[in-house]
């Protein structure tokens, strides 16, 4: 965790894998290779997870975690007409919505824990030497794991892990690089993601990074069904993609110090969030609550097509918030 400014924040970062392909639309149809597209970063063109998406399953499933006692907390804030939404609690001493934020009538706080986009880190692939995980300077320069001793490859070229047996060239795929050298491993930096994906990592060029990465996602064609025939409906074949199984992410989360912060009680008294109830450490706790369920209940879309499961590599509590 970084301490810097101790006062003001605390960040980690933590990694995940894929235990199913994850969709997560940009939420229409456009032309292309595919119906249902995935988010990207517009500058590069790569897949990733945005940061409300992690930030809204975060939120419901932390108030799962809480056993009851905050249901309405997990929602969007404002309640309904017919009363059976009655919205935020908006109380300092809640951990939902002090550490995700509120909105409850004229009165609304961020919330002390923000949650970054998660981006790609090793991406499967497969080839003639089996299962690879491939990435590029810029992503490894990003996480700070780039090491003078690394050699950066030509767009034609493959640096792989030391651990790699690979003869002289290797095929990403339909792609065939020049193995330059067994030059790099990664120890410390990447010390969460599991040894044997780390052992078979491949570097490749910033530029070919980007064409790896978009021409082996995972891309799925379904039909939607008729329920008063129960066959397939008229018209209805639809193609979306997906990251594959086994890729790596990583994402940080950034804990405010909950003494910068009031929260106006029922009084009108302003109220330091969580000041007594264990303070940035309960925030971060209640985010790892929700975390650790991400294995389980999934992010994204087309869950009920397989898709979802993320299990987050490097949780530091083992207990639910």
């Amino acid at each position: 965790m970084s301490n810097t400014p101790q006062s003001l924040y605390d960040r980690r970062r933590y990694f995940a894998m894929g235990l199913d392909p994850i969709h997560v639309g940009t939420g229409g149809y456009r032309l292309g290779r595919v119906d249902m597209s995935i988010v990207r970063e517009p500058g590069t063109n790569l897949p990733k997870i945005p940061g409300t998406s992690l930030t809204g399953a975060c939120r419901t499933f932390a108030a799962m975690q809480e056993a009851g006692k905050f249901p309405h907390c997990a929602g969007q804030g404002q309640a309904n007409r017919s009363g059976t939404y009655t919205g935020h609690c908006a109380k300092h001493d809640c951990p939902i919505c002090a550490t995700f934020g509120f909105v409850k009538g004229e009165q609304s706080f961020q919330g002390l824990a923000q949650l970054s986009d998660a981006r790609l880190v090793l991406f499967p692939v497969h080839s003639l030497a089996g299962p690879v995980w491939v990435t590029c300077p810029d992503v490894l320069r990003e996480l700070d794991a780039w090491k003078p001793t690394f050699r950066e490859p030509a767009d034609g070229e493959a640096t792989v892990s030391t651990h790699l047996h690979v003869a002289e060239r290797l095929n990403l795929g339909w792609l065939m690089l020049n193995k330059v050298s067994n030059a790099f491993t990664f120890d410390e930096q990447l010390g969460a993601v599991p040894q044997e994906v780390r052992d078979r990592a491949v570097l490749v060029s910033n530029k070919i990074f980007g064409h790896v990465v978009n021409d082996n996602l995972e891309v799925r064609t379904s039909v939607s069904i008729d329920p008063a025939t129960g066959a397939a409906a008229e018209h209805a074949l639809f193609t979306y993609e997906a990251l594959p199984r086994s890729v790596v992410l990583a994402f940080e989360v950034v804990v405010s110090n909950p003494e910068h912060y009031r929260i106006a009680d029922a009084q009108g008294n302003r109220q330091k969030p969580l000041a007594k109830s264990g303070g940035k450490e309960k925030v971060l706790g209640t985010v790892e609550a929700g975390l650790r369920l991400f294995e389980v209940l999934g992010v994204g879309g087309m869950s009920t097509r397989g898709m979802g499961r993320l299990r987050v590599l490097n949780l530091q509590s083992q207990s639910k918030a």
